[in-house]
């Protein structure tokens, strides 16, 4: 589930979701319009701080808000 769900947000396919692109993944999934909420989520997620979300990351963000 979680690769289908980076296919579809990763929209250049560099092969990691930007800032711009998670804010687009956090209004469909969490229906958060709120950019500094999904500002403040990003960066918790953003594990090693290279101003984007890798597939991993993303795998540890869905695994956490899903508990």
């Amino acid at each position: 589930m979680v690769t289908e769900l980076f296919d579809v947000f990763d929209v250049n396919n560099d092969g990691v979701i930007s800032r711009s692109e998670f804010m687009a993944l956090a209004k469909s999934l969490l229906y958060e319009q709120d950019l500094e909420f999904s500002s403040d989520i990003f960066k918790q997620f953003d594990e090693n701080h290279d101003n984007v979300i890798s597939k991993d990351e993303l795998i540890a963000m869905v695994i956490e808000l899903a508990l």
